[in-house]
């Protein structure tokens, strides 16, 4: 039962999501946040957007690159949820010995999780995400702290 009960809400949420109709094409801003930057989406089909991200945070910085699904959320005209996925390279410098930094590459796996808000009268998108990294090297491990807001200019309605 329970899995009927999970394919059924999985179908629901593609269902829904594939209905969705993006408010613009493209969108690029700034990321406040854990980890702030600069923020590229474009979407790629209707419910589908590739996101990329050039993070920076005391002496390192990250290029991210993410697939999220988008869907409408609470049936609210230009709120929408997202999901997705990808991967991250970068470099981090850290004291050693109180005298001096070390380079560092950093590798691994992004997921995110979030909702965006596009303004119907003006070219502006706003979200809030969560985006957990689990790191291979450099500082290796799971990382779950990593919240941000992001404003964006929209382009292409």
């Amino acid at each position: 039962m329970k899995k009927l009960l999970s394919l059924t809400i999985i179908a629901i949420l593609f269902t829904v999501a594939s209905a969705k109709a993006q408010s613009y094409t493209t969108a690029l801003g700034g990321r406040l946040g854990s980890e702030s930057g600069i923020t590229l989406k474009h979407f790629v089909k209707s419910n589908g957007a590739l996101e990329g991200i050039l993070g920076f945070d005391n002496h390192s910085w990250d290029l991210t690159g993410l697939y999220e699904v988008h869907g409408n959320a609470f049936r609210e005209p230009g709120l929408d949820w997202f999901v997705g996925g990808g991967a991250h390279i970068g470099s981090y410098r850290y004291k050693y010995n109180h005298n001096y930094y070390e380079n560092e590459v950093n590798f691994g796996l992004d997921g995110i999780l979030g909702l965006e808000y596009t303004f119907s009268g003006a070219p502006i998108n706003i979200g809030i995400d969560w985006k957990p990294e689990l790191n291979f090297t450099g500082y290796e491990g799971f990382y779950p702290d990593n919240f941000a807001l992001s404003i964006r200019f929209t382009f292409g309605r």
